[in-house]
């Protein structure tokens, strides 16, 4: 398939993997680029098509606003993924990341493309997730910063240039305010098969709101806990991996050891 305008905007991948089985579209976390995948194409090998979703306000769309609410950027990302996948796919999103997976399986199944599979990580249950703190994007740019901070995700190397991450905060401030402003719908539970993933020690995601996406798809649920907070992603990537292998039926997909199920 030629790659359009709305391709190059949206989408980062690294070849054009055309024996690839499975797309897997990612989402990033909040204040995060397509580059959070940057190293999952390699891990994952030819069987799957890594899609990095790139959203407006970083990386190579810096200089674009960032969306301001989950459903606008549902409304502007779907029709563009529709015309990327050309094969069977998957979501994967990681907190803020995965609240948009979820809503845009919502968009596919509407249209009659659902995925294959829905990957949520870092985030509890749409409909019972806590009321995220309304005043942490109205926190000044030190306090945001130090929020940020405190969440990890964010490498020793990149601490050191504190002045380079403030670029970011209009971004990242953007994101936070969507997600706080987000309301579940109630619908239909999804004809879609979901894994849900977290860090055991993520100060954001409560077990038991992890395990009550068994709640929001009729389809097969499951749920890993795995070592690590919130960017439990950065140190557990095999893992999550092979969970991603496993469920989506790869030929060489590995015993995901590192994880428990719920």
């Amino acid at each position: 398939m030629s790659e359009g305008v709305a391709d190059a905007r949206w989408f980062q991948s690294h070849d054009d993997l055309t024996d690839a089985r499975v797309q897997l579209f990612c989402l990033p976390a909040a204040g995060m680029g397509a580059s959070a995948y940057r190293n999952w194409q390699a891990a994952l090998g030819p069987a799957f098509e890594v899609i990095a979703v790139q959203l407006p306000g970083r990386e190579n769309r810096i200089g674009e606003r960032p969306l301001p609410t989950v459903e606008l950027f549902v409304e502007q990302v779907t029709g563009p993924l529709l015309e990327r996948a050309d094969r069977p796919f998957a979501l994967f999103g990681h907190s803020l990341g995965a609240l948009l997976s979820f809503e845009v399986a919502h968009e596919l199944v509407r249209r009659g493309r659902p995925p294959a599979e829905l990957f949520v990580s870092g985030l509890e249950a749409a409909h019972h997730r806590a009321p995220a703190p309304a005043e942490v994007h109205e926190l000044p740019d030190p306090e945001l910063l130090e929020y940020v901070l405190r969440l990890g995700g964010i490498s020793s190397q990149e601490r050191r240039h504190v002045e380079v991450l403030s670029l970011f905060l209009p971004t990242i401030r953007a994101d936070f305010a969507a997600a706080a402003a987000y309301r579940y719908r109630s619908r239909p539970p999804l004809p879609v098969p979901i894994t849900a993933l977290a860090g055991r020690e993520d100060p954001l995601v409560d077990p038991r709101r992890l395990a009550a996406w068994a709640e929001l798809s009729r389809a097969r649920v499951q749920t890993h806990l795995l070592p690590g907070e919130h960017f439990y992603l950065d140190t557990q990537r095999q893992a999550v991996l092979d969970i991603i292998r496993s469920a989506l039926g790869s030929p060489d997909a590995a015993p995901a050891g590192a994880s428990r199920a719920m």
